[in-house]
């Protein structure tokens, strides 16, 4: 005969809603280190350094060159030439 009191049973549910509810929080922070990680990782990957130069129609010859797209300084300059063709 088993002697199984109101309280046990709640005592023994509980216990058992408690360790599904702490494998969910291991989840939990599990997926968020993970996020944290790959957040690091993506941000420590190389840029890639991108040079535009476009060429203005008209009566001179316009040409500017930009570097570094990406708002960082940069080593080269911003070069302007223009000359009139005869």
């Amino acid at each position: 005969m088993e002697n199984e009191t109101l309280a046990t049973e709640m005592l023994r549910e509980l216990k058992a809603n408690n360790r599904k509810w702490f494998i969910a929080f291991l989840v939990v922070l599990v997926l968020w280190f993970a996020t944290i990680g790959g957040f690091l990782w993506y941000i420590s990957l190389p840029i890639e350094d991108v040079s535009i130069t476009q060429k203005a129609d008209g009566d001179s010859n316009h040409l500017v060159g930009i570097g570094n797209i990406n708002g960082g300084k940069s080593d080269s300059k911003v070069q302007e030439t223009s000359s009139k063709e005869s």
